[in-house]
């Protein structure tokens, strides 16, 4: 860049900061093409060099009242768009880590698949009753005794009239045949 477009970039800014809306215009049809290829060098793709330009033009007629003529306006220019694609890639990075997160989380939830434990006990519970009804009279009025009506050993016998050591078979029968029943839901 001569010294002569720095001074003509000066001027228009000086211009714009005046009021004079024109002169933004012109840096913008001077310095559009210059921007976009930039933008594309860094990026690597037309659409989002596109929009990272049109950006950049945006946030530089924001800030061009506060320009203090430090550096050229070029400079100035070009550090807008380097900002403001650093920013991008920030967020875009982030967006991918909470991304990644959301894709394990569902990844390991559809792995593990945690059934409906309300669902899944009522189905289970129904299951068990089946399998109970299924047992043998003694064995099956021993075992709902014990689990249901919570009552021991003793009391079962006294309750059916039978041994003590007739309700331990019974008992040791029925769970055994539960046990197998119930398998392929445990």
């Amino acid at each position: 860049m001569s010294e002569g477009d720095a001074m003509v970039d000066a001027e228009l800014v000086l211009k714009f900061q005046k009021g004079e809306e024109s002169a933004f215009e012109i840096l913008v049809r001077k310095y559009m093409n210059d921007a976009y290829c930039f933008c594309l060098r860094l990026t690597h793709d037309a659409q989002e060099a596109e929009e990272l330009s049109q950006m950049g033009f945006v946030n530089a007629y924001r800030a061009l009242r506060g320009f203090r003529g430090e550096s050229s306006f070029k400079s100035w220019l070009y550090r807008i768009f380097i900002n403001q694609y650093r920013d991008r890639l920030r967020r875009t990075r982030r967006a991918e880590a909470r991304l990644a997160v959301v894709r394990e989380e569902a990844e390991r939830k559809q792995s593990v698949r945690q059934p409906d434990v309300a669902t899944d006990t009522l189905e289970l519970e129904e299951v068990v009753k089946g399998k109970i009804e299924l047992l043998p009279e003694r064995q099956r009025e021993v075992l709902t005794l014990h689990l249901y009506q919570s009552l021991d050993y003793r009391e079962i016998a006294a309750s059916l009239g039978c041994t003590y050591d007739d309700v331990k078979m019974n008992l040791s029968l029925a769970r055994k045949r539960l046990k197998e029943e119930l398998k392929g839901y445990l």
